[in-house]
């Protein structure tokens, strides 16, 4: 009777400690996971150009520089009709894309409206240009970071 009593303690016992034993802390165990991809935020504009291709009707109209400098964006083709540089909206996605809009007048020339997502690398986008006298144009654009 004492051996069977001793040896259901001794497996009680056991149980107990292998019950108790505890698996390391989250903090504890060895990150296994890649490192998360840098988000491009709309700070990180200021001072970015990025080299663009606008198209209509499926035809290359010609190239440019957009540029993104002090809240405000430019398109080098665009000042030479008098639209200046504006400011621009910006909304920061989780993923680091940025979608932005900007709206470029000019007092012989029009409106401008521009419409895009950005990122780090390169950016795509449509514009529409809205002009008294003449039909409605609608370009894409995209094109990488210079």
């Amino acid at each position: 009777m004492k051996q069977s009593f001793f040896a259901l303690l001794i497996g009680l016992m056991a149980v107990f400690f292998a019950c108790n034993t505890q698996s390391p802390a989250p903090a504890d165990q060895q990150n296994t996971t890649t490192p998360a991809a840098k988000v491009f935020t709309c700070d990180q504009l200021d001072n970015k150009q990025y080299d663009i291709t606008v198209s209509t009707g499926g035809k290359v109209d010609g190239t440019e520089v957009l540029s993104f400098k002090n809240d405000a964006v430019e398109s080098s083709e665009c000042v030479k009709y008098g639209f200046a540089a504006v400011p621009y909206t910006c909304s920061a996605m989780p993923d680091g894309v940025l979608l932005l809009e900007m709206l470029m007048t000019s007092e012989k020339e029009g409106k401008m409206t521009w419409t895009c997502k950005a990122t780090d690398k390169q950016v795509k986008g449509t514009i529409l240009w809205v002009k008294a006298g003449q039909d409605d144009i609608a370009y894409t654009f995209e094109g990488p970071v210079k």
